[in-house]
């Protein structure tokens, strides 16, 4: 009995392993049926799945503390317009501005979601779902900017070329982007007494409170940082598609979600990590990337296998959350 309980106290400690494993699996599978697939496509995967893996990274943010956010591929539409027009009109040039641009309108955009909810008492699904609606409404801002959508003619060719043919170490900017955010948001959570408090106020608001933590701030400062990865993700967008409009990225946050829900995250908040969220987002990346080379071009075909693994997921999380409830019962004899 006593071994059982380590195997689910293991299990528990770390959810993504079995996903780890899944994701392993899949490969194999894939590299058998079409030989040579990995070693031909792995960097094209690490770049297509960069842009959704910082966006993960702002919504397991959001996650921690029981919320949720639907408006970060709006957001990233959003911030790549306004930062690609402003480029096609000279005001800016410099392409680091870019991304400080895109970020600041992200954060602005995800601090005005986090007020509204935190001290609004608005439901953070409702609040997200309207300015999502709010943002791609205002993308064809010819009233503001004269622009319909941004395409290539408009962007500067150094732009353009800075994180997809810039390359250090074999890997475009555009991985290397992904990594620093990745590597920030582990330092962020783990080692920040902040960081720390998004753990506490999902697993335990009251709990947290009483700790003098002070709980709308905390929330308040989630969605900023989700705002704000997804402003980053836009500035990607635009450089690695070189064009933007309304529609662009409709419906990946729901890739995004699932990522970090396939990586273990709690979607009650309270419990996730940020190498679970990676290998989550990798394996939406390589499921994307897989099943046409499989010879199945039906779209619907992939998106019921994504989610088929996401219900997996899920499941998965519920059962080992009742193990680990009944875990602290027992241990407290109640």
């Amino acid at each position: 009995m006593a071994k059982h309980k380590s195997v689910y106290s293991f299990l528990i400690e770390h959810r993504e392993l079995p996903l780890l494993g899944v994701l392993a699996l899949l490969l194999v599978a894939v590299n058998v049926r079409v030989p040579g697939y990995l070693a031909n496509s792995w960097l094209n995967v690490l770049k297509n799945g960069s842009i959704n893996m910082v966006m993960c990274c702002g919504m397991l943010c959001v996650l921690l503390v029981g919320s949720i956010d639907i408006s970060t591929t709006a957001v990233l539409a959003f911030a790549g317009a306004v930062a690609g027009k402003l480029m096609g009109l000279g005001v800016i040039q410099n392409t680091l501005l870019m991304f400080v641009l895109g970020i600041a309108i992200g954060a602005a955009i995800g601090a005005v979601n986090g007020v509204l909810m935190s001290y609004g008492r608005v439901i953070a699904l409702i609040v997200t779902l309207g300015t999502s609606y709010i943002v791609r409404a205002l993308i064809p801002m010819n009233w503001l900017l004269g622009m319909n959508k941004v395409n290539p003619t408009q962007l500067t060719q150094s732009f353009k070329d800075s994180l997809i043919n810039h390359e250090l170490l074999g890997l475009p900017f555009l991985v290397w982007l992904a990594v620093l955010v990745v590597i920030g948001t582990a330092i962020f959570l783990n080692y920040t007494r902040t960081g720390r408090n998004l753990y506490a106020v999902g697993s335990n608001a009251e709990a947290a409170q009483m700790r003098g933590v002070h709980l709308n701030k905390i929330r308040v400062l989630a969605h900023t940082i989700c705002g704000a990865s997804a402003g980053l993700a836009g500035i990607m967008w635009l450089a690695f598609y070189a064009a933007i409009e309304k529609g662009s990225a409709t419906g990946d946050e729901m890739f995004t979600i699932a990522a970090c829900v396939l990586g273990g995250v709690s979607v009650t908040g309270g419990y996730g990590k940020i190498t679970g969220v990676v290998i989550g987002a990798l394996m939406v990346a390589f499921i994307d990337s897989a099943i046409p080379q499989m010879g199945i071009g039906n779209s619907m075909i992939t998106e019921f296998i994504k989610g088929i693994l996401l219900l997996f997921a899920i499941l998965l999380n519920v059962i080992l959350q009742r193990i680990s409830a009944k875990q602290d019962l027992a241990g407290r004899n109640i």
